[in-house]
């Protein structure tokens, strides 16, 4: 039987899949039709998401650093001998510590650096040689509000989240000549395990509508110009 759905035919590479934002975005685009890859840290969180997941359609996963680029680019690879290409890729993969800066010690500095700003480098510097080759495709960036207008004891996961909107503008611009679109998005509050780190408790919008918006961006008809960061600059 024909796969149906918007996203039918199409191969996405999610990372930090295995919950939040990231989980949401996998399982809307496989109830779309989509075929799935996801990585994450955390090994026995990831079994339970694809276990979850594999309910909707077809996903495989894989535990993976984003920080580190071999890493990446072996992710890449399992991902094009399990499903033959990749048409999308979505930089979920996310830290947050808070502290305040003055004090705030160089290892949690470097843990939200190395995967909100070095992961997102890493994986789309590993798929993008796909892409280009094909000429086609479409990565999609996770930035924050908080990139835009900054919070206390936030500081280091704001400036990585400004980095984020940035690359995304300045990669569309390279990109310009070529069919690989690059957008970004800026999401609010957001009800995940993340916003528990903030508030203490759960709350915002429900990461299945941040999800909603991402599949927007890699459909045909994109809400934003290429470069734009949804909710930021939109």
């Amino acid at each position: 039987m024909e796969t149906q759905g918007k996203f039918a035919g199409k191969i996405v590479l999610v990372t930090g899949g295995s919950r939040g934002i990231g989980y949401a975005t996998a399982a809307a685009f496989l109830a779309e039709g989509a075929r799935v890859a996801i990585c994450a840290l955390d090994g026995p969180r990831l079994a339970a998401a694809l276990e979850e997941l594999g309910k909707l359609g077809e996903v495989a996963g894989w535990q993976a650093d984003v920080s580190d680029f071999p890493a990446m680019q072996d992710l890449v690879r399992r991902t094009l001998a399990r499903f033959g290409r990749i048409d999308i890729l979505v930089n979920n993969a996310g830290r947050l510590a808070l502290a305040d800066f003055s004090t705030q010690d160089t290892a949690s500095i470097h843990a939200i650096l190395d995967t909100n700003v070095r992961g997102t480098l890493n994986a789309t510097r590993a798929v993008l040689p796909h892409l280009l080759e094909n000429d086609a495709g479409c990565v999609i960036n996770i930035a924050s509000a908080l990139g835009t207008y900054g919070m206390p004891r936030a500081v280091v996961y704001c400036a990585s989240k400004s980095a984020v909107i940035g690359f995304t503008a300045a990669l569309a611009l390279e990109l310009r000549d070529t069919g690989v679109r690059v957008y970004g998005i800026a999401p609010g509050m957001t009800a995940t395990d993340m916003q528990v780190q903030f508030s203490g408790y759960r709350q915002g919008l429900p990461p299945e509508l941040v999800a909603e918006d991402i599949l927007l961006l890699a459909g045909p008809n994109p809400p934003v110009r290429t470069g734009a960061c949804l909710g930021a600059d939109s």
